[in-house]
């Protein structure tokens, strides 16, 4: 594909045993396609987010059975921990590649303010220019700019200047949202206790 394609350099995915499908657990030591190659040894730190994706269909099937009879649904405490690895993904990144990192972000506050995740870049940053204070609107713009290959020197100036910055107010947003989400699944075991309880 990327031999023949323009964008075909840009696609990515994992080729994944049905063994490996059916578990919980991250596969490990996969064949992948990246920048145009195949490699060895990968793994997909953000499986329970894939599943997540593949069980509210947020995918495209080309051919075999649906992605419900193939893959486990995971449960949210699954999900939570692969979001706060996304978390220190774009901490890590954020000084070589911010706009990736600020759209994430937008996406990280988005998933734990509606404690679910099928939004993509674009639409939770969207969101963010709508619910977000307004000093942040400049570094969301212009890493969608930058996103959809039309940023300037001025993005750039902007991405450099305060990405590090909005990442630590995502961050505080982030945990803030978490503590709140997770006061109400508290709230709420016993429904769900009851619900799984025979004879209720």
């Amino acid at each position: 594909m990327a031999a023949k394609f323009e964008f075909g350099s840009k696609l990515d995915g994992f080729y994944i045993p049905y063994a490996s499908v059916r578990r919980r657990a991250s596969p490990k030591n996969l064949v992948y396609g990246a920048h145009g190659r195949i490699h060895r040894g990968g793994s997909d730190d953000a499986w329970a987010i894939h599943r997540e994706h593949f069980a509210r269909s947020a995918y495209i099937r080309l051919y075999g059975p649906k992605a419900s009879r193939v893959f486990s649904r995971p449960n949210w405490p699954e999900i939570r921990g692969a979001l706060y690895r996304q978390l220190v993904y774009a901490r890590k990144i954020i000084d070589s590649d911010p706009w990736w990192s600020v759209l994430n972000l937008c996406r990280l506050v988005y998933d734990f303010k509606h404690g679910g995740i099928v939004v993509s870049k674009l639409g939770a940053a969207r969101w963010a220019l709508k619910r977000l204070p307004s000093r942040w609107k400049p570094v969301i713009k212009s890493a969608i700019k930058t996103y959809k290959g039309i940023g300037d020197r001025k993005d750039r100036t902007i991405l450099k200047r305060d990405a590090r910055k909005f990442l630590g107010f995502a961050s505080i947003r982030v945990i803030a949202f978490d503590i709140a989400l997770d006061s109400r699944h508290q709230k709420t075991a016993y429904l769900r206790k009851s619900r799984t309880g025979t004879g209720r």
